[in-house]
């Protein structure tokens, strides 16, 4: 997925429903004194703020009954991740959860699956899983780095993502983080603070106007007829792909024209990016973000302390990390940007810069996104498995933010009642529908103080009463007082919701059983056609309740 096809930051904000960065009613100019922009830009992240929630580090909690991890090794001594994700088993074990998952590792260069309608094998060299009567609210899916550029492990996390599972992260947006141009054009389309870059090639390299161009982005004063001019401009050249600090060198605006020559005569189709080096004070800081359908969740956050000589503050190549407090502008960028990235699961990279040096910027700027975070560090530095910290937090299935998938106007609704029946019914998908549950018709019921009770196949069932909806109904919109139960779990298609409230009728002066209203649609992460029927399930007439 390319963010260059968006256009506008305003665009941006309205796609993916961001706030404004700045609340232009709240600032007002100082006129005379100079200070009005500055302000502005310090500001930027501390009006219409996002609510600002810290991960409980002591919980040990578990929904998961699975846990299946894509990755480059299945030996947890080299893989810490790995590790941490036992470690994690382990703690639930301990503390006795309820569910204790079971772990599957695939290695994602030798992944193979097999699928149809309602199965999905995958297997690899060592080990082989079938996902059948596994819904997508008990199963959680680990998308690390070597997922990347592996056709059929890519194919496999696609098609787990189509079922409606928890993949941390989808393949797409993962795709983004891991392309820096792409990030950085994402990052200035959000408006979110960075350091001002600029795309490298050897045909921009090349051509004059292009190159004057690219480096005018950089620096505005860049000088490009006497290069001994730009030796005070510190340049940060990254291929666009590097992880870990690989790929990434520090040079002058003197020496990098010739550097990048000699780049370009071994690599001809190589593309760079090529950042301003701004101070950084003291390197730099990882926030790792859980972002839900309706909150979001710092997870834990360091800061990387780099290594002497070195500009660069990878964990992976020496440097040391250190816990840190978060101010209040560095949580607002770390929220925003992860909610950018449409990453469920994501680590912002923060630099806080030396203040004073750079008035436009502020007192922080944005590195990079990261898809595919270690784990290892980060617990060090708590003090904590952090993988058992992320997997608490994970605590309620309608909080996932599932890809969205189409869905036809009518499709087949199967309820579970509880006590083994399941049942299947027409229903309506209706995305105008602000209805405060969605409805079924269970015909004759009886409603006594707390509990109603009504029959389901031969079966009586009884149910607590959780609240009423209030509808208009017929032309002289009278009132219905419907109540409302929790059955188990729904199901449209593949994916299934559990816990659902649902508002109980003796009948439906309709063609369908069942209304489906927006709330449940969005659990379940389902967009509707308006002119299609039956595109997840089999095709069925409504059925006879009265």
């Amino acid at each position: 997925m390319s963010y260059r096809n968006i256009q506008s930051v305003e665009q941006l904000k309205e796609v993916y429903h961001l706030p404004n960065s700045i609340n232009e009613s709240q600032i007002e100019e100082k006129k005379g004194d100079g200070k009005a922009d500055e302000e502005v830009k310090q500001t930027t992240f501390l009006k219409d703020k996002l609510p600002v929630e810290y991960a409980d580090l002591k919980e040990v909690s578990n929904i998961f009954k699975h846990i299946i991890i894509f990755t480059n090794d299945r030996d947890p001594k080299g893989n810490k991740t790995l590790k941490n994700i036992y470690d994690a088993i382990d703690e639930f074990k301990k503390a006795k959860c309820e569910i204790i998952p079971e772990l599957h590792v695939f290695v994602a260069a030798d992944v193979d699956s097999k699928e149809d309608e309602s199965e999905i094998t995958i297997k690899d060299d060592k080990e082989t899983f079938t996902i059948d009567e596994q819904n997508n609210t008990d199963t959680l899916i680990f998308s690390r780095l070597g997922v990347q550029d592996e056709y059929d492990c890519e194919h496999v996390v696609k098609l787990l993502q189509d079922r409606g599972f928890l993949v941390l992260n989808p393949v797409q947006y993962s795709a983004v983080a891991c392309d820096k141009y792409e990030t950085a054009v994402l990052l200035q389309k959000g408006g979110i603070p960075q350091p001002n870059f600029t795309l490298m090639n050897k045909d921009i390299l090349y051509d004059e106007k292009l190159f004057s161009k690219a480096m005018h982005e950089i620096y505005a004063d860049w000088d490009d007829k006497d290069k001994d001019k730009n030796e005070d401009k510190d340049l940060v050249i990254k291929i666009l792909d590097g992880h870990g600090g690989t790929g990434v060198f520090l040079s002058n605006g003197k020496k990098f024209y010739a550097v990048l020559q000699a780049m370009f005569a071994v690599t001809p189709d190589l593309q760079l990016i090529i950042q301003k080096k701004e101070e950084a004070d003291g390197g730099d800081i990882r926030v790792h973000v859980l972002t839900l359908n309706d909150r979001q969740v710092i997870l834990a956050a360091m800061k990387r302390v780099k290594l002497g000589g070195d500009f660069r503050s990878n964990v992976s190549l020496g440097a040391t990390a250190e816990p840190v407090k978060l101010t209040p502008e560095q949580e607002q960028i770390a929220l925003k940007t992860a909610k950018l990235s449409k990453m469920p699961w994501c680590a912002v990279d923060i630099m806080p810069i030396v203040k004073g040096t750079n008035p436009e910027l502020g007192d922080n700027a944005v590195l990079e996104i990261n898809a595919s975070p270690g784990t290892d560090g980060i617990s060090d530095v708590i003090k904590e498995n952090f993988v058992r910290v992320l997997i608490n937090q994970l605590k309620d299935p309608k909080e996932f933010y599932l890809q969205d998938k189409i869905a036809g106007y009518l499709e087949t609704l199967e309820i579970d009642w509880g006590n083994g029946v399941k049942k299947q019914y027409l229903a309506k998908l209706d995305t105008g529908n602000g209805a405060y549950a969605s409805h079924i018709e269970v015909g004759e019921y009886t409603e006594k103080g707390k509990k109603v009770t009504f029959t389901i196949e031969g079966k009586e069932f009884t149910f607590d009463i959780v609240d009423h909806s209030h509808a208009r109904t017929g032309d002289d919109n009278n009132e219905a007082n419907r109540p409302i139960i929790e059955v188990p779990s729904v199901r449209i298609g593949l994916r299934q919701a559990n816990n659902v409230r649902l508002a109980i009728v003796k009948q439906r002066v309709k063609n369908t059983n069942a209304l489906v209203n927006r709330d449940l649609l969005s659990d379940l992460g389902y967009v509707v056609s308006s002119r299609q029927t039956h595109i997840l399930t089999p095709e069925m007439e409504k059925i006879k309740i009265v």
